[in-house]
């Protein structure tokens, strides 16, 4: 079997190691270097072999712990990004010029519908400040109330009645001014 390996050429060691330093002259290694004679004597017999293997058993305890390994190197600082460019300054007084008022839609009861509803908003990016609302035929109304929305972008109010008894309802919203200005 070891002289099939002669026709590899050089990748065949012909040279003992320090490991293995016996050459079989027979046996199922004849001409390669093991690190014991036994293995030259030893001789397999292929039919005899079932290819079976058993159970596993139970595995073993764990090690100790191996040693600490050194800190790494610290990293390269990170480089500051460029501050952004100052804004606008914000108002610091609210000026009667920086309030603008906004009317709502004119909404009343029908037949149909027991409830009138109206909003008034701000411009876009504006803040609602506070708010009102007139009612027609208030004496008949069942229920009326108002209240900024909840984005605090405008104002709103609703009246119920009664069917049958027409209620007419307009909401009214001072607004803040905040850039771009506000064009009536």
């Amino acid at each position: 079997m070891a002289q099939e390996y002669d026709n590899y050429g050089d990748s065949y060691s012909k040279y003992p190691t320090y490991d293995k330093k016996y050459e079989c002259r027979t046996g199922p290694f004849e001409g390669f270097f093991v690190s014991s004679v036994e293995f030259c004597k030893f001789k397999f017999d292929d039919s005899k072999r079932d290819n079976r293997t058993g159970t596993q058993g139970p595995p073993g305890p764990q090690g100790p712990p191996g040693p600490a390994a050194p800190q790494g190197q610290q990293g390269q600082p990170g480089i500051n990004g460029a501050n952004g460019a100052q804004g606008q300054p914000g108002p610091n007084l609210l000026l009667p010029t920086s309030i603008y008022p906004v009317v709502g839609e004119n909404d009343a009861t029908h037949d149909e519908t027991e409830l009138a509803q109206s909003t008034a908003s701000c411009d876009a990016g504006d803040t609602v400040l506070s708010g009102s609302y007139n009612v027609v035929n208030p004496d008949i109304a069942d229920m009326i109330f108002d209240r900024a929305l909840a984005s605090n972008t405008g104002w709103t109010a609703e009246a119920s009645s009664h069917p049958d008894i027409n209620v007419q309802i307009r909401a009214f919203a001072q607004c803040f001014d905040n850039p771009p200005a506000h064009i009536p």
